[in-house]
């Protein structure tokens, strides 16, 4: 199976899905209304997301079942907010490194949905190796205030 994670919609949502691997079926899905602390919200919603899908029994403690059958990420990585962007591919890169799977990232404006986002993102996997990370994707150059 595959994760999936848009941390980026215009409708301050939190889009993550479980994808099967031999159908390309989304398995299960949860929407997040977005909060202040957003890597917070992304975790807690794998979670909901794992025991929706049954891989999780509640109350669980220790490390997420979800290694067991996960073959790869993808994340959207942009454009759009830095903090959105970064957060998204901190947790999806984590999580790759973690279980030595690839991540890969997809553009918001490569689909309308996140059902054509998720398969761009399944045509990358099957190029991608086992070690690639999602990077990000801006969309412009940085605008930094400097200190005089």
């Amino acid at each position: 199976m595959y994760l999936f994670i848009n941390n980026l919609s215009d409708e301050h949502k939190t889009f993550l899905a479980l994808i099967a691997d031999q159908t390309s079926k989304i398995i299960a899905s949860v929407d997040l209304m977005k909060k202040d602390n957003k890597s917070e919200n992304i975790l807690d919603g794998i979670d909901r997301l794992l025991v929706k899908a049954g891989e999780k029994e509640k109350n669980l403690i220790g490390p997420w079942p979800i290694s067991r059958g996960l073959k790869g990420v993808i994340v959207v990585n942009g454009p759009g907010s830095f903090v959105g962007i970064r957060v998204a591919l901190s947790v999806a890169n984590t999580i790759a490194w973690t279980n030595n799977i690839p991540a890969v990232g997809v553009k918001l404006e490569e689909g309308k949905d996140n059902e054509t986002l998720i398969k761009k993102g399944l045509q990358q996997l099957k190029k991608a190796k086992k070690n690639d990370m999602a990077v990000p994707f801006y969309g412009k150059e940085p605008n930094i205030t400097m200190k005089n």
